[in-house]
């Protein structure tokens, strides 16, 4: 071996070690960057050659540098954001709803119902008293507002729905867009033999952030580019391209919003409104926003529909068969309903009379000796404890209520049951994620010290090597 192949063994250790100086470098200082992999070097001795029959080494090569992931963390890391994006986004929305039906106020519909019908009874004391007629009529129409005030605010909560798929959609679209570019960069660089790990992790992270909007899947390919697509099919990327999502307003569906899907390189649109977010729209932001709009909040508003219809068609079918203090007859007490769907809201239910000598306590014309008559107000006033046929079974108004505000209250612990569930085993999977993936400071403090000490050693060499120069051509002179 010649002094200048101790030169090039001597640079070849300055060279590894200043670049596992850099590895650990870019490791410290990303300690704190989410979806960050820590790198290691990996060094290998360098080829060996045959010097006098012994074959000896010529220094030190990195051979890569690694990084450490685990793909089965990432899937499931993958498939919690799903989850967690479905629930909250599902429990905000419940929380405004539950809001709607708190009866712990003293203004609740349950309540303005127990008043209407307690109305009632107070005029079976006096059927002829002008304050309890009032009474009855200013029960009525509170209990009108009540039904026409919640059923506003669950479509407001619909509309609130519809318009957050605005943000989603966007957001969607920024992460396909930065994937599909990641995938061409990655390409680029590992097609020349590189290994692309802080694109990858970047990649990784947007991959994550994606489904919390929507429920994927995605599969990598053998040049490193990622396909990812929904969860029930859908592409989203296929390499450098990428899907582009938008919303068009759905005459069938009260002009909200279709989820339109126009395929990644193609022209192909595709409507994927019931698939965004996976099997029955449960994955995602946008999964949690179509479930909220298209099923759970009209199904509220089918039970308050259905409760103001029962309410209204009992009430009159007493109503139009008794005589008011003027003889009047045959009137209903709240508008007719023409259909049950829709009836909770504006345009349905309303009083129908204004004159408090229209409201039929008496069950005989007063002008023919009804006068304190109160069978009519007696009946009516029994209507809260009849036994109903409703969707719900035999039920009374009340109980029919009371079921609807259970289906409120099981939604909103569904949900906070799930995102409690999801946020747990997100916070679990990220410490195992930090535990195999993450910086550990003094680990690569340890290893800071460790290659600088290699690099001054290798250039200890390279003093030794000029001294042994130094020394042959001193000879020479």
């Amino acid at each position: 071996m010649s002094i200048s192949s101790i030169l090039d063994i001597a640079k070849s250790g300055l060279t590894a070690q200043r670049l596992a100086l850099e590895v650990t470098s870019e490791n410290i200082t990303n300690v704190n960057t989410p979806g960050y992999s820590k790198q290691t070097t990996i060094f290998q001795t360098a080829p060996t050659t045959l010097e006098r029959g012994f074959p000896l080494g010529s220094g030190v090569q990195v051979a890569e540098i690694q990084r450490a992931y685990n793909d089965f963390l990432q899937q499931q890391l993958t498939g919690q954001s799903a989850t967690e994006g479905f629930s909250s986004t599902v429990l905000a929305s419940m929380n405004q709803a539950q809001q709607l039906f708190n009866d712990l106020t003293t203004d609740g519909l349950g309540k303005s119902l127990q008043d209407f019908f307690s109305a009632w009874q107070d005029l079976t004391s006096n059927p002829q008293g002008q304050p309890e007629r009032q009474a009855v009529l200013a029960s009525a129409q509170q209990l009108v507002d009540q039904f026409q005030r919640i059923n506003g605010s669950l479509h407001d909560l619909k509309s609130e729905a519809n318009q957050s798929l605005e943000g989603i959609v966007s957001d969607v679209n920024n992460y396909t867009s930065q994937i599909a570019s990641l995938n061409d960069q990655i390409k680029l660089i590992e097609i020349q033999g590189g290994r692309a790990n802080e694109l990858r992790d970047q990649r990784d992270q947007l991959v994550r952030e994606l489904s919390g909007k929507v429920g994927i899947t995605y599969i990598e390919q053998t040049d490193g580019t990622l396909n990812v697509s929904l969860s029930l099919g859908q592409p989203l990327v296929i390499g450098k391209q990428a899907a582009t999502l938008s919303l068009q307003p759905d005459p069938a569906n009260s002009s909200y919003y279709k989820v339109l899907a126009t395929s990644p390189g193609g022209n192909t649109t595709t409507d994927i409104t019931s698939i965004a977010g996976g099997i029955d729209n449960r994955q995602g932001e946008m999964g949690g926003a179509l479930q909220v709009r298209d099923t759970m909040v009209n199904g509220f508003l089918s039970d308050l529909d259905e409760l103001a219809y029962t309410l209204a068609t009992e009430v009159n079918n007493v109503h139009t068969t008794g005589f008011g203090l003027n003889s009047s007859t045959g009137l209903s007490f709240f508008t007719p309903p023409a259909t049950m769907a829709g009836y909770s809201g504006s345009g349905g239910i309303a009083v129908n009379i204004t004159q408090t000598a229209d409201v039929a306590a008496a069950s005989t014309d007063p002008a023919t000796g009804g006068t304190g008559n109160n069978v009519n107000a007696q009946t009516i006033a029994s209507i809260y404890d009849k036994v109903l046929t409703t969707s719900g079974g035999q039920l009374t108004l009340g109980s029919f209520y009371n079921s609807l505000v259970g289906k409120v209250g099981v939604a909103v612990q569904d949900a906070t049951r799930t995102q409690a569930t999801s946020d747990s085993t997100i916070k679990q999977l990220d410490n195992l994620r930090e535990s195999n993936s993450g910086v550990s400071l003094d680990e690569e403090l340890a290893n800071l010290v460790k290659y600088q000490t290699a690099y001054q050693g290798a250039a200890k060499m390279i003093t030794v090597s000029s001294d042994m120069l130094d020394t042959i051509l001193g000879l020479i002179r």
